[in-house]
């Protein structure tokens, strides 16, 4: 009778050892997906040298391309609705671009983008759910004035 309890201790030891490396393994792969993301949209804004309109959603413009790109990797993290003033202008599809001001460096333009994307995790068993942004930056795209 010893051996069975020790027996079935050891396999809810197990499980919960299996479980923990489950929720890890999760984690990093949603991390790494949300960080190829963010990744992916900087190098589209550089590509195109910024942003024209926040409001062309069209499929030539840059934030066209980033939806298309989004749909394809099928990423999409609900936001909640404090983080439009946190990080700049949100969008739908998970993700927020902010453009801090322009630098005007001897008759150029000079700017940049932050770009965050987020992971959201959610453990219903526990009843926690909490979203984890990650930042990242475009290099200087100088525009001639014009």
């Amino acid at each position: 009778m010893r051996d069975a309890v020790g027996g079935t201790f050891m396999i809810n030891v197990l499980l919960v050892f299996l479980a923990v490396y489950i929720v890890f393994i999760a984690v990093a792969l949603n991390y790494a997906k949300a960080f190829r993301v963010k990744n992916r949209i900087i190098d589209i804004i550089e590509q195109n040298e910024g942003i024209g309109d926040y409001t062309d959603v069209s499929e030539n413009s840059v934030l066209g391309q980033v939806n298309d790109y989004l749909r394809s990797v099928s990423y999409y993290v609900q936001l909640s609705g404090n983080t439009n003033d946190e990080y700049g202008t949100c969008f739908d599809e998970g993700y927020c671009i902010d453009e801090p001001a322009t630098v005007n460096n001897s008759g150029l333009d000079e700017t940049y983008y932050k770009v965050t994307t987020f992971i959201k995790l959610d453990f219903p068993f526990f009843n926690l759910s909490f979203t984890i942004p990650i930042t990242g930056e475009t290099r200087k795209i100088t525009n001639l004035r014009g």
